[in-house]
């Protein structure tokens, strides 16, 4: 069965399929991550045999010809992209890219990659970087991304491990902040809810800048960018807390309710309304594991926090928690 899938790839590599053959063949891909791998596989010894000349290009690209149907085609590929599995979505964009180079004119495309809320995905861009994308985060890179540069737009948080290329910096755009490095480890929290821009270095060297400061960070530092007065502070944390989400783990030496509450309503998929502002100012420390449901750890805050929490039909209420008045 395999060696007819893997002709089905390399007829895909090579130009259009049929629907139901796509259909199969993406079926194939999303069902488990070693059918992921495989594709993987098969697309890099596709690569390997079959490096089109430029007038092969161009040939491939009038035999193409109609552009209603090409553009269905981008349209199609990217609801795939915006709807897979992570494994499935990172062969896709290359396999994609692959195609498109070879059918259009103009091969530069804007590429995005999702994490739904209530998940998070892994992604291995061209250049071997790897990149985790948290819940209801969105990362955006052009197809033409390690040819000229290796520039990302970041909505959301991800962890990152660049892959070293001192002639082509990998730079990170995120709501006004801009990060380069040349190779290291590290981690941004830029979403759109959120007051603030956290950067946290675990290794290497990363540059921060906005329209009022630049910052060289070592390792152990943690940048907070306040998006409101776009004023930049740093200290040193143990970072390892910022990166803790990929295996799992929400954890914090020194975190928010509102920051906290986000969070969770990210992770868990459900809507968490915070009706007061008592806690805006005070952090707290807290270790939690994905394997513990919304329900009990709303119920834990209310044993550390002088909350009450009321779930309804759209999700939970968070409010403060009258004092008891002594008798």
């Amino acid at each position: 069965m395999n060696e007819s899938l893997k002709e089905l790839a390399v007829r895909y590599f090579e130009g259009p399929i049929a629907p139901e053959e796509e259909c199969e063949l993406f079926g194939f891909l999303a069902a488990s991550p070693e059918n992921a791998a495989l594709m993987r596989e098969w697309e890099r010894e596709w690569k390997q045999r079959h490096v089109p000349s430029a007038d092969v290009l161009r040939s491939l690209a009038r035999l193409n010809g109609k552009i209603e149907r090409r553009e269905n085609r981008i349209r199609a590929r990217r609801r795939w992209l915006r709807f897979s599995a992570a494994a499935a979505v990172l062969i896709l964009i290359s396999a994609f890219t692959t195609r498109h180079l070879i059918h259009t004119e103009d091969p530069v495309q804007m590429f995005s990659v999702q994490a739904p809320q209530g998940t998070n995905s892994r992604i291995s861009l061209p250049d071997g970087s790897q990149v985790w994308l948290n819940a209801g985060s969105t990362l955006n890179y052009r197809s033409d991304f390690n040819r000229s540069s290796r520039d990302i737009g970041l909505s959301g948080e991800a962890y990152f491990e660049v892959a070293r290329n001192a002639d082509l910096p990998f730079r990170v755009q995120a709501r006004g902040c801009t990060f380069t490095v040349l190779g290291t480890r590290f981690n941004i929290s830029a979403y759109d809810e959120a007051p603030d821009v956290l950067a946290a270095l675990m290794e290497g060297s990363l540059q921060f800048e906005s329209s009022r400061s630049t910052e060289t960070m070592v390792p152990g530092d943690l940048i907070t960018y306040d998006c409101r007065t776009m004023e930049a502070s740093r200290r040193q944390v143990d970072t390892d807390q910022f990166r803790s989400w990929i295996d799992g783990i929400i954890r914090y030496d020194a975190i928010s309710l509102p920051a906290l509450l986000r969070r969770l309503a990210r992770e868990y998929d459900v809507k968490i309304e915070l009706c007061t502002d008592a806690f805006d100012d005070k952090t707290f420390r807290i270790s939690l594991t994905e394997a513990q449901d919304i329900e009990s750890i709303m119920g834990g805050l209310c044993d550390i926090l002088p909350i009450s929490v009321r779930r309804d039909t759209c999700g939970y209420r968070v409010d403060s928690r009258p004092r008891k008045t002594e008798p």
